[in-house]
């Protein structure tokens, strides 16, 4: 961000823009070399997506990892932190994450974000991070617009992709997955990789649980759960 900028009104702009675009928050910098990126809607940012992106940065030796959130989601509506809170709280994570990029997108379909971050980091190779759900609307045709076999052969001509497991979702249901359903040309772009059982059975509607309960969730970064605790997010007297 640069002085004096408002995370709200940048993301507005983002919102209203009707070609698919890409910003950077956290530096007034374009990103360069291999990024690992993970698109979620981070309401909150949990140690299961720092895990995830720490797993995937290793796996496809990446020079950083990167946040990237929607200000549109395909199966989701806005409830809980906003979308600027939200962006506040992934810039907190740099307290102990230096290199960690934050980016919006007002693209929801992971195909038109990556073409967003085409246009926007032209000097950026970027992976996608994803878990099982993630990974199953990438290759399902209700989430394409035109010819799906078409755009995926664009995706995967530019971006790899490293599959995680996320709660019941284990790696064995990733790889069952992954050769019943993905086209046979795709799947070595595609890197499994296990997350330890902890991580991996943490999401973001535990921490909002957790914080209802007691205004300070586990299952987030210390850095978060200060944002959620000072901002009373997700109380029962903030709803």
């Amino acid at each position: 961000m640069r002085p004096g900028e408002d995370i709200g009104s940048r993301l507005d702009q983002l919102d209203a823009s009707e070609a698919p675009g890409a910003i950077r928050l956290d530096e007034p910098h374009p990103l360069a070399g291999r990024i690992a990126i993970l698109p979620s809607a981070f309401n909150p940012p949990t140690s299961a997506h720092v895990a995830l992106l720490d797993v995937a940065t290793s796996a496809v030796d990446a020079v950083a990892p990167a946040a990237l959130l929607s200000t549109k989601n395909v199966d989701k509506g806005l409830h809980g932190a906003s979308l600027a809170q939200r962006i506040e709280m992934l810039l907190a994570l740099k307290s102990s994450r230096p290199a960690l990029a934050v980016l919006a997108t007002n693209a929801a379909r992971i195909a038109d974000q990556a073409r967003a971050l085409r246009g926007a980091h032209p000097s950026a190779e970027f992976d996608f991070v994803v878990g099982f759900d993630t990974l199953v609307r990438l290759f399902a045709p209700r989430y394409y617009d035109g010819d799906m076999a078409a755009q995926l052969d664009t995706f995967f001509a530019h971006h790899g992709v490293v599959a995680a497991n996320r709660g019941e979702a284990g790696v064995d249901v990733l790889h069952s997955y992954i050769e019943a359903e993905v086209p046979s040309e795709f799947r070595a772009r595609i890197l499994v990789r296990r997350l330890d059982d902890h991580p991996a059975s943490l999401s973001s509607t535990l921490a909002r649980d957790e914080a209802a309960r007691s205004g300070r969730p586990l299952a987030v970064p210390p850095e978060v759960a200060d944002y959620i605790e000072r901002h009373r997010l997700y109380s029962a007297a903030a709803t």
